[in-house]
């Protein structure tokens, strides 16, 4: 009787033991989340109406604060979006603490300095909006380290340097906005392996070299927007062979060259089409009418046998 007594005695214990235990634990990460937005707000140079400095309080529940959203399961931070906040000053260290996050949006606002390393980290994240801001550098490679990224959105950062063939390992991104920044090199042959890639937008950058002829094969891609950059060499014949949800591709203000490919009306999903603007000669191909979804089709600012067409802004 009383090594039965004894038993339940130390299951009990053992039961309270854990419980109070994963109190701590989670005590313990609600704190951990508070101290590194914490250190996040202590950064800002610039708070428009103080918003955040009022409101992200310890007087008030961190899952109640301003631009932040937490995990109903877990009670842990799961989302920040402090967009067009008009925020400046610095992203710190301690933001790689925040393990459970699955979104951070702080597109609009006027950060700057170096992305840091500890931001690896955070393996949860499936969002990413950094556009509009003032970092500076090159473009972080610990972005391959987040195994769930789906969006990662890079636009106007003033990130120079090369677009890093190491970007290809995020095998669930869709979607890749690094338009206007100073980016230069090649298009890496790597971006072809994106096999869920949706979009790909490389946009007012100094990019040169020829278009990747695997960018062709992500047969997923919806928008495609390589515009603005010095890109040379020709379209490949058979480009639209695996793109059968291609909607826009531009490659406007460009130095491609040599003739449309007559198959473009394999890109039966086909809105836009911008052509304009690049050295691309002879016939205008016919088959281009049998793109019944087409809307915008600009082809002027070329070598076209047809002078009509070649002066042409735009055809509707």
């Amino acid at each position: 009787m009383m090594d039965r007594t004894n038993f339940f005695l130390f299951i009990s214990c053992s039961m309270i033991h854990l419980f109070i235990s994963c109190l701590a634990s989670k005590i313990l990460n609600i704190t951990t989340d508070q101290s590194a937005l914490t250190v996040f707000k202590s950064q800002f140079e610039h708070d428009r109406s103080n918003v955040l400095a009022r409101n992200w309080s310890s007087d008030t529940p961190i899952c109640s604060w301003i631009g932040v959203t937490c995990s109903s399961r877990h009670q842990r931070v799961a989302a920040i979006n402090v967009s067009d906040m008009d925020l400046s000053g610095i992203i710190p260290p301690e933001l790689g603490n925040l393990s459970f996050l699955v979104s951070l949006d702080m597109i609009g606002n006027k950060l700057h300095g170096n992305l840091p390393e500890e931001l690896a980290k955070l393996k949860r994240l499936k969002f990413i909006g950094f556009s509009l801001n003032r970092f500076s550098g090159k473009i972080p490679s610990f972005f391959e380290a987040m195994p769930n990224l789906q969006h990662l959105l890079l636009r106007s950062c003033s990130f120079t340097g090369s677009i890093a063939p190491s970007l290809s390992n995020i095998s669930k991104l869709e979607g890749l906005d690094l338009m206007f920044n100073s980016l230069e090199g090649m298009i890496p042959v790597e971006i072809g392996n994106l096999a869920s890639l949706k979009k790909l937008l490389l946009s007012g950058n100094w990019l040169s070299g020829p278009i990747p002829a695997s960018v062709f094969n992500v047969s997923t891609l919806e928008m495609v927007d390589f515009s603005y950059n010095n890109l040379s060499g020709s379209l490949p014949a058979n480009m639209c062979r695996n793109l059968p949800s291609l909607k826009y591709f531009s490659v406007y203000a460009n130095q491609l060259y040599g003739q449309i490919p007559s198959t473009l009306d394999e890109c039966s999903q086909l809105q836009t089409l911008e052509l304009e603007l690049n050295q691309f000669n002879g016939p205008v191909p016919k088959q281009i009418g049998n793109l019944s979804m087409l809307v915008y089709l600009y082809l002027g600012g070329n070598n076209f046998k047809d002078k009509k067409l070649d002066k042409a802004d735009d055809v509707a």
